[in-house]
This record gives structure tokens, C-alpha cells and sequence, in this order.
């Protein structure tokens, strides 16, 4: 009976060691949302956002945006580069002109320009993108970014992510599907604006689950947010104002 044990441990174990000999671990799996990371570092990592501050609904008057903060989260665990896609002419502060400008873009099918350009996407593997949600889908400039590094990302790993007040994010995966048909779709990862200063954890443990271990130097790397109000304060510490503070209206 003993020998008969140590036949089949023998086996198993040589299965499993041929089975680990044969993973890639800079590839994704079809069958699975994860990817397998382990040999990926964190120069191959690039998180791509767009994201709007000032006054956003639901939030008031802040000065990082949504999508920024949760960026800055990725990037944190990640260790990966950050590039911000800034448009070249700059949408208003105002909620109410913003929403008009991004309504008329979409309806028109304009593309709003993106005022830098990143001169080293080739050497990335893994591209994180992320945007708010306005009117059910990805601004329009998320198409300016797609259209303009269609040719170099179709071979990437992209991992898209953003933030909403309860329409979901997974227009966010659909936009790459429309521009990317052939490469392994992720499920976007969303997280509401009004919360996004609290979803720290949620993001760590969605990008664990993705296969991505956490970057070790993060303590001394982190992305540090700006607090230039007390309504700034309130999303980030969940602390009230003092009554010589004055709070910004939530939209």
C-alpha cells in the first residue's frame, strides 16, 4: 500500500512540474479574467487615464479627479508609469459647460485632440486604461487615444478601469472590443466617483485577483493627492467640515 502511495505522489509531482514548465508567464489565459505576471516588471506596466477635476456631479468642487485617483491607486500597487491623456484645449470647470461641450462631441462624433503623445508605448506589455463615464460610454477622447495607437496596442495586454455615479463601466470594455476584436478582452473594473477615495483596498484586491503581485518600493513611491479644500478632505478622510470651512455643493 506505502509503495503504491509513493508511485502516485512520484506521477503527480511530475505532472505538476511539467505542467509549470510550460506556462508562459507573460501571457493571459483565454479562458480565465486573469493574467499570469510573475515575470512582468514594473517598467513593463503603463496606466493611461483620463480624468476631469474641478467640479464633477456627485462630488462638488475637487482638484484630482475621479479617474486620477484611482490611477494613482494602479500605479501604487502596480509600480507601472502614469500617463495622463490631457486634451489641448481643456474642458471647463463648470459641471454644467463640460457636460454641453462632451453632449456635443458626442453627438457629433468629434475627436477632441490629446495635447501630448507617448514616444515609448513599444516597450510596455501591459496597459491599463481608465476614464470616467459621461452619458453611458468613454468620453470621446478615449476614441482620439484608441484611433491614435491602434497600431501599437493591438498586441498589447489592455486592462481597462473607471469610474461612474451608476451607469457601470463595462462601455469601457466594449470601446476596446470595437477597436481591438482579436486581443483577449478584460472586464472592466469600476468604482463610483463618490467613493473612489475610499476603494484603495477594492483595487488592490481586484488587481490580486488579476494576477498582479504588489509592487514592493509603493511605500516610497506613492502618488500623493492634493487636499486644497475641506470638501477634498471630507472624500479623502471621510472626516465633516469645521464650521470655518465651507462645503462645496455635491452633484
Amino acid at each position: 500500500m506505502k509503495k503504491v502511495i509513493a508511485i502516485t505522489v512520484c506521477l503527480l509531482l511530475k505532472f505538476t512540474l511539467i505542467s509549470c514548465a510550460a506556462v508562459d508567464n507573460t501571457s493571459h489565459d483565454k479562458n480565465r479574467n486573469t493574467i499570469t505576471v510573475d515575470s512582468i516588471s514594473k517598467e513593463k506596466i503603463l496606466i493611461v487615464y483620463f480624468s476631469h477635476a474641478g467640479e464633477n456631479y456627485a462630488v462638488g468642487h475637487i482638484s484630482v479627479g475621479n479617474t486620477a485617483v484611482m490611477a494613482g491607486f494602479i500605479r501604487d500597487f502596480t509600480g507601472g508609469s502614469i500617463f495622463e491623456i490631457v486634451p489641448k484645449v481643456p474642458y471647463p470647470d463648470s459641471y454644467e459647460e463640460m457636460k454641453t461641450i462632451s453632449t456635443n462631441e458626442s453627438k457629433n462624433n468629434i475627436r477632441p485632440q490629446i495635447k501630448d503623445t507617448i514616444s515609448d508605448l513599444d516597450k510596455y506589455s501591459i496597459v491599463f486604461v481608465g476614464s470616467p463615464i459621461w452619458y453611458d460610454g468613454p468620453p470621446m477622447i478615449m476614441r482620439t487615444f484608441y484611433e491614435t495607437y491602434k497600431e501599437k496596442l493591438k498586441n498589447k495586454i489592455i486592462i481597462p478601469f473607471g469610474t461612474h455615479e451608476g451607469s457601470g463601466v463595462s462601455s469601457c470594455t466594449d470601446l476596446i472590443k470595437e477597436y481591438f476584436p482579436d486581443i483577449k478582452s478584460y472586464d472592466a473594473f469600476g468604482v463610483r466617483g463618490r467613493d473612489v477615495r475610499k476603494s484603495r483596498d477594492s483595487v488592490d484586491t481586484w488587481l490580486r485577483g488579476l494576477g498582479f503581485a504588489k509592487n514592493k518600493s509603493d511605500v516610497n513611491e506613492k502618488i500623493s493627492i492634493p487636499v486644497h479644500s475641506c470638501n477634498d478632505f471630507i472624500l479623502q478622510r471621510n472626516f465633516k467640515c469645521t464650521k470655518n470651512e465651507k462645503r462645496n455643493t455635491d452633484y
